[in-house]
């Protein structure tokens, strides 16, 4: 019987006995799969939120579906806009004491031909560390023309520049923080100087702060009588300058700070011997110029303890839009 070329059976056999069920199911496997993988790529919205800890968001928040294959344009990665802090901000820390300007950003390197200056950094909360006090500037200035012995509201427009240098983690590396702080003497509260000191929650400020005003007004008025000139003649202004010595830890080391003075008088004359070296105190001790720079001896140890207890703390410091920290002044 001729059998055409366009014939073929009505019914025929399925070539594999399990293909029905396994297309059924693998389709709802894939269906399933690419469902997530839409999930996970678009069916959401980015959320702001504000926190104390950056540093956590990027570690510890990254969960199962933020990872490849599920993310796989990577639109979930955890991201954090850091506070950026620029040379000339004011901040202070979580301890609430002195209000510090920053003054240099420079890489942490003992090699100071390779450290590198800054404009700004990312903050990121981030712990300080290392924190001491450089330099005391104590700058003498006499409001009037008083040649005898006067008061010590004769120099009360003295004031006092302050240096201190703490270390901090960021995303440049360890970044060293040059911060200044500026102390007049000068103002309607005696101890607004520092944000906070309530005897009873910071009880080491309030201490600090009374002992650092009762011998800034001893500088003052060592200082207004110290006029051993004669001819009618007077000291007009001076400086005395204090340098740590990071290689001394003891604070009673009379090696922890080294002097360099300088006093000038009102016909012109300066004096800046022996202003080189502490130790004069105890070899010249009958110097006219002894108990002014004893007493801001004495004010550097306190302002350089000061400063240790106020600018380094345990906890993170947090950006300026949260209540813990590196606040700018005007936040709060």
């Amino acid at each position: 019987m001729h059998s055409s070329w366009f014939s073929y059976p009505i019914t025929r056999p399925f070539p594999f006995r399990w293909f029905t069920p396994v297309a059924i199911v693998g389709g709802l496997i894939l269906m399933v799969l690419f469902t997530i993988i839409n999930l996970a790529s678009s069916a959401f919205y980015l959320k702001p939120i504000f926190t104390d800890d950056p540093n956590g968001t990027t570690t510890q928040s990254v969960r199962w579906f933020m990872k490849a294959p599920l993310n796989w344009d990577n639109n979930m990665k955890v991201q954090c806009q850091p506070k950026i802090l620029s040379v000339g901000d004011r901040v202070f820390s979580t301890n609430l004491g002195f209000q510090y300007s920053v003054k240099a950003l420079t890489s942490s390197d003992d090699d100071s031909d390779f450290r590198e200056t800054y404009p700004s950094i990312a903050y990121l909360n981030n712990t300080l560390e290392d924190c001491y006090l450089t330099r005391v500037d104590i700058n003498l200035r006499k409001s009037d023309a008083r040649a005898s012995n006067s008061w010590w509201l004769s120099w009360i427009t003295t004031f006092t520049d302050a240096t201190a240098s703490c270390n901090v983690m960021t995303s440049e590396g360890l970044v060293n923080i040059t911060l200044g702080v500026e102390y007049t003497g000068q103002s309607d509260h005696i101890y607004d100087y520092v944000i906070e000191d309530d005897y009873k929650t910071h009880a080491s400020t309030w201490w600090g702060t009374r002992l650092l005003n009762v011998y800034f007004t001893g500088i003052l008025s060592t200082m207004s009588q110290t006029q051993d000139l004669g001819d009618d003649s007077y000291w007009m202004t001076g400086g005395i300058t204090f340098t740590t010595n990071p290689n001394i830890k003891d604070i009673r080391d009379p090696k922890l700070f080294n002097l360099a003075g300088w006093f000038l008088s009102s016909d012109g004359f300066i004096q800046n011997e022996p202003l080189n070296d502490t130790s004069f105190i105890k070899t010249d001790p009958k110097n006219q110029f002894v108990p002014v720079v004893w007493e801001s001896l004495h004010y550097t140890r306190i302002l350089h303890s000061l400063i240790a207890v106020t600018s380094e703390t345990k906890t993170p410091l947090t950006c300026f839009w949260t209540k813990r920290i590196f606040n700018t002044p005007s936040s709060h």
